[in-house]
């Protein structure tokens, strides 16, 4: 391999580091729609293995795959647990999610696709949005996350 190749490769691994993790997002004021559509590192497989063996377990047993997607912003890790074995049409599927990926999720219940991080009030809130229903987690500062239902505005 010639010094000029050799001195690109060089170049473009230390611009991949650089740019630090990937994520998808699309910042809207104080509000992130982010998308779980990435592949998860060693350490974010093992997570999900770690915090929710049973639901493995149960995809197993169906003869149905698992497939682990992940979304990152900032502190904040999302990792989606997709399989025709653990996902349903009401609940969604399985998604657990991190402030430090050593510690236990401090949201792990159901989701689908469009979730929102709200940065308002000086914490971070997960929204979920499931069929009719949409729910706020804040999710910074704490061990589990506080959730409560979110009531649309009463007509005019």
């Amino acid at each position: 391999m010639t010094i000029s190749k050799r001195f690109v490769l060089v170049c473009l691994a230390l611009v991949a580091a650089a740019a630090g993790p990937v994520a998808a997002e699309e910042k809207v004021g104080s509000r992130i729609f982010v998308e779980t559509a990435f592949p998860p590192t060693t350490a974010e497989l093992k997570a999900a293995h770690k915090w929710a063996p049973e639901l493995f377990s149960e995809a197993e047993a169906a003869g149905r795959p698992v497939t682990v997607r992940v979304a990152r912003s900032g502190r904040t890790l999302m990792i989606s647990l997709e399989s025709v074995a653990i996902c349903d049409r009401v609940r969604a599927c399985p998604l657990l999610v991190f402030r430090d990926i050593t510690k236990s999720p401090v949201y792990r219940g159901g989701a689908f696709q469009n979730l929102i991080l709200d940065y308002r009030d000086g914490s971070t809130w997960l929204i979920l949005r499931v069929w009719d229903s949409v729910t706020e987690c804040r999710i910074s500062d704490v061990a589990k996350a506080i959730c409560r239902p979110v009531t649309p505005p009463s007509g005019p």
